[in-house]
């Protein structure tokens, strides 16, 4: 189902806090326990990169962005995984500790997707990150 996401990530580096926030379009289906988020990249940077994000079991978190970016981060409470992530001038091997997950998923009426994690690199932390997504139903016909 089509609909419009707000997503919000929040992130900490060396104690600097920002955050960046996106609205689009996306398209959104599944089940309660196993649902789908795709969309396609707004910033210059990831221009043309489409990103799905895939919900399981209200605990696993798996982003996969295909374009210039290609990368696969998979995040499931309470564990570290490691992911390649590709760059335009190679790849990069980082550990993501995923903290949070919460997950609300109603079909065409209600979806929250709330999650947080640290990543590293050579076990050196270089984020803490929280992204937060929202969709909006309503205002797509």
């Amino acid at each position: 189902m089509n609909c419009i996401i707000t997503l919000c990530d929040y992130h900490s580096v060396q104690g600097q806090n920002e955050k960046a926030e996106l609205t689009t379009t996306a398209e959104i289906h599944g089940t309660r326990d196993d649902y789908f988020i795709i969309y396609e990249e707004q910033s210059e940077e990831l221009k043309g990169c489409i990103t799905t994000v895939h919900i399981e079991n209200s605990d696993k978190v798996t982003i996969t962005r295909e374009g210039e970016y290609n990368t696969e981060m998979k995040m499931e409470k309470g564990k570290r995984n490691l992911c390649c992530y590709n760059t335009p001038v190679g790849q990069i091997m980082m550990g993501i500790h995923t903290t949070a997950v919460r997950s609300e998923y109603e079909e065409g009426k209600k979806t929250v997707l709330d999650f947080s994690y640290s990543l590293d690199f050579n076990n050196e932390l270089l984020s803490k990150n929280r992204i937060k997504i929202t969709a909006n139903y309503k205002e797509v016909n």
